[in-house]
């Protein structure tokens, strides 16, 4: 009896497929893909004319992704340089820095234009789903460094 049950305990476990190999050394490990949650489209609330206004305000800026990241590229390869030049982080960090705020301005002066287009009731709509979008990323922050799931339905918490 005791035999048929440690036989029926174990049949499932022994039912399972070996696990993957580990990558041969040398190998990369496959990246993970960051995926945004969306619940409906961006600024939801703002009409559908609103939402273009926005959406032309926010285009890319391919030339300034590209400097900031060789700047970010040029701080990690002083960090991981086997003699620390400080001076140099240092200044790389600062023009990092200066490139970013560069962005971060020329981003704020697009959608004080965009702003300055819309209906008064689009601009109430615009800042309450603002409010909402922070106040969900700042939870997910929180939850990130509490250790718990990133997503309410992970948790099995109601939306």
């Amino acid at each position: 009896m005791i035999l048929t049950i440690a036989a029926l305990a174990a049949a499932p476990v022994m039912a399972q497929t070996a696990p993957p190999a580990p990558p041969a050394a040398g190998a990369t490990a496959p990246k993970v893909k960051m995926m945004r949650v969306h619940r409906g489209p961006m600024f939801g609330n703002v009409s559908a004319e609103g939402r273009a206004i926005l959406r032309e305000s926010m285009k890319s800026d391919p030339e300034g992704r590209a400097a900031v990241k060789a700047a970010r590229d040029r701080i990690n390869d002083l960090v991981a340089a086997d003699r620390l030049d400080t001076a140099a982080l240092k200044r790389a960090m600062e023009d990092e820095r200066r490139l970013v705020d560069a962005q971060h301005a020329k981003r704020q002066a697009s959608l004080l234009a965009a702003i300055q287009k819309l209906s008064p009731a689009d601009r109430k709509a615009f800042a309450e789903d603002a409010r909402k979008s922070r106040d969900e990323v700042e939870a997910r922050v929180i939850r990130w460094r509490e250790g718990m799931p990133h997503h309410p339905k992970d948790a099995g918490e109601p939306k």
